[in-house]
């Protein structure tokens, strides 16, 4: 009888465990993308989370959006928000911003001569908009003393199509005096001009290729694309006069006193002054879904979750990002509590 017993527990064990087996093999997967300036958080998070399968495609914010828009990503990862003249757009009332991470900018330049490279926000304007041509301009010689700048040409880089990045470029160059520059996530807006001075690049990896392959050449990216392709980066003269290097220390110490609105956006003030911070920072959100329920919400909330309060917090640093803290966390957290 012991045996009879025994045989029959052991079935029924082996049973639970062939019925439960499907079930851990079926975990909900998530499609998402959208910002390539903070892909690299997003993919690192997705590689390292185990309750659902989560894809994330860099893009741009704009095709981000569009996406979640249309119902391609269960959420989108964007540096900035739904614009007036956005189409399509999801029911006002029906999605959130959640802040998720913030960043520096990176200026990153391939002129060999040059291993240095100061310049304050005037000076990165008339690059890009292309009135100051040559490394040994006048404007750069004077924030560069004793440098070998050499006589060629300067080939900026941009973001060509709807980008969260150029809407934060172009947001902390028109707010620190760069003169005829207009917070605009597309270029052409930023800056003016119907044909920009340079040469477009779809994505931050394009950027970066677009200017690891040119000399002279001069772009705009996040930081861990720029460390991981060992480009040089600028030393950016902040609003309290200091020239900085680009790092997740600085970004944090200037991202940390912007204040976050109800909605979870936070209102960055790129002219802010503040000792050791670096001005040319963003935050990226997670777009998410707030009206009617779906069918993969509860899989979303659990990754965002994940998101902010595990994967976040262990690898932003290290990646050149900077973990929210404060309010904007606070505030992050409680929103994520509404993803449908």
């Amino acid at each position: 009888m012991r045996k009879t017993a025994g045989l029959l527990a052991a079935v029924a064990i082996a049973a639970t465990a062939f019925i439960a087996s499907p079930a851990h093999a079926a975990n909900p997967t998530i499609t998402a993308g959208g910002s390539s300036f903070s892909a690299g958080m997003f993919s690192t998070c997705a590689a390292n989370y185990t309750n659902a399968t989560v894809t994330y495609t860099s893009s741009s914010s704009g095709t981000g959006r569009t996406n979640f828009a249309n119902g391609t990503f269960d959420f989108a990862g964007t540096d900035g928000a739904y614009g007036a003249s956005d189409s399509p757009k999801p029911t006002a009332g029906t999605y959130k911003y959640i802040p998720v991470v913030g960043g520096p900018i990176a200026l990153i330049y391939n002129v060999a001569a040059v291993p240095a490279l100061r310049l304050d926000s005037a000076t990165v304007g008339k690059i890009w908009l292309g009135t100051i041509t040559k490394w040994n301009d006048p404007a750069i010689v004077a924030l560069n003393k004793g440098a070998k700048l050499p006589n060629a040409a300067i080939t900026p880089v941009y973001r060509n199509t709807k980008s969260g990045t150029n809407g934060n470029f172009s947001g902390y160059l028109a707010a620190n005096g760069a003169t005829g520059w207009t917070k605009d996530q597309t270029w052409t807006n930023a800056t003016g001009a119907a044909t920009p001075a340079g040469t477009g690049a779809a994505d931050s990896t394009a950027v970066v290729t677009n200017v690891k392959s040119t000399v002279g050449a001069i772009g705009y990216v996040d930081l861990k694309d720029a460390v991981t392709a060992g480009l040089k980066v600028v030393a950016l003269k902040n609003a309290a006069g200091q020239f900085l290097k680009p790092t997740a220390a600085a970004a944090a110490k200037f991202l940390s006193s912007q204040p976050v609105a109800a909605d979870g956006q936070v209102n960055i003030n790129w002219a802010k002054k503040i000792a050791g911070g670096y001005n040319a920072s963003l935050i990226t959100y997670a777009l998410v879904n707030t009206g009617s329920a779906t069918g993969n919400g509860a899989a979303v909330k659990g990754f965002i979750n994940y998101v902010l309060n595990t994967c976040v917090p262990a690898n932003a640093s290290k990646l050149g990002y900077v973990a929210l803290s404060g309010g904007q966390i606070a505030k992050a957290r409680a929103l994520a509590l509404l993803i449908k």
